[in-house]
């Protein structure tokens, strides 16, 4: 799964299937949106914020979620947008569909509404690719400042009528429903390349799957080690934490997956993986 990011980056641009983004839309989040993972240790200075990415599954592309420490200034919405749009993520598995040379130029924020106004080169991005990409600075937006419901989007001070010629950008968007817009299965701890002792290792993540159905598998260097299944807290459409105590692994370098399959098929729905140091 780690060398498909230019592949998925090519098959996003010819994308025109629309996600559910929303000008009224009810915003829905994960339960622990704002809770760092573990590996982001706390400093004085800096605050854990959350950056949403995008990665593709059975039902179409999908976010998924990072943490990273940053100082919140001048304001948490502003230092993680800016975070978003000059970083890559952690996990080579997800990608931005946000192009170098993007900036976030100001964050004004009026009641439960933040306008981002940002530069970016063009867009060459089909409707579902664009609309994933309003849901990044949704997503992180609203992540790093709670009583913002909303978004509106200017460019270079001005209105615009749409990013990239598909999505409707005069009115402000909120978060569209979980399962239509995030990955059915997420890993959310450990983080990415994380180390972690080895001694009553936990895999936590968090599901909107069928019956709550969690499959995870244990790798190391390419050989299936461990698998089992689990079930979150409820089954779709609720997003809800899975948890699994994995026994029985000695020091070293490892690769966790957590996966959907279908009920109907059989196929592969959906997965996050993470490599992870035990110690």
């Amino acid at each position: 799964m780690k060398n498909r990011r230019v592949l998925m980056l090519a098959a996003i641009a010819g994308v025109i299937i629309s996600l559910g983004l929303s000008g009224c839309g009810q915003s829905s989040m994960p339960s622990n949106d704002f809770t760092p993972t573990p590996s982001a240790s706390s400093t004085i200075s800096t605050k854990a914020l959350a950056q949403y990415w995008v990665a593709d599954t059975s039902r179409g592309f999908r976010l998924y979620r990072e943490f990273v420490r940053a100082n919140p200034a001048p304001d948490a919405i502003t230092a993680a947008l800016r975070q978003l749009v000059s970083q890559q993520p952690t996990d080579s598995d997800y990608v931005s569909l946000w192009p170098l040379g993007t900036t976030i130029n100001s964050v004004t924020i009026s009641g439960d509404l933040a306008i981002v106004d940002l530069s970016f080169p063009k867009l060459n991005l089909g409707s579902e690719a664009e609309s994933l990409a309003i849901a990044q600075l949704i997503w992180t937006a609203t992540a790093a400042d709670t009583t913002v419901k909303k978004i509106s989007l200017t460019v270079d001070g001005k209105k615009i009528e749409s990013l990239a010629g598909h999505m409707d950008a005069t009115q402000p968007f909120s978060r569209g429903l979980t399962y239509e817009v995030l990955a059915p299965i997420w890993i959310t701890s450990p983080a990415e390349n994380q180390s972690v002792a080895a001694k009553g290792f936990t895999l936590n993540g968090m599901a909107s799957t069928f019956e709550a159905n969690v499959v995870w598998k244990v790798f190391k260097d390419g050989v299936l080690i461990q698998q089992g299944s689990t079930t979150a807290l409820e089954a779709a459409p609720a997003w809800k934490p899975w948890s699994v105590s994995i026994e029985n692994l000695k020091p070293g370098t490892y690769q966790f997956f957590a996966m959907e399959y279908s009920a109907k098929d059989g196929s592969l729905v959906a997965q996050d993986t993470k490599n992870v140091i035990l110690k």
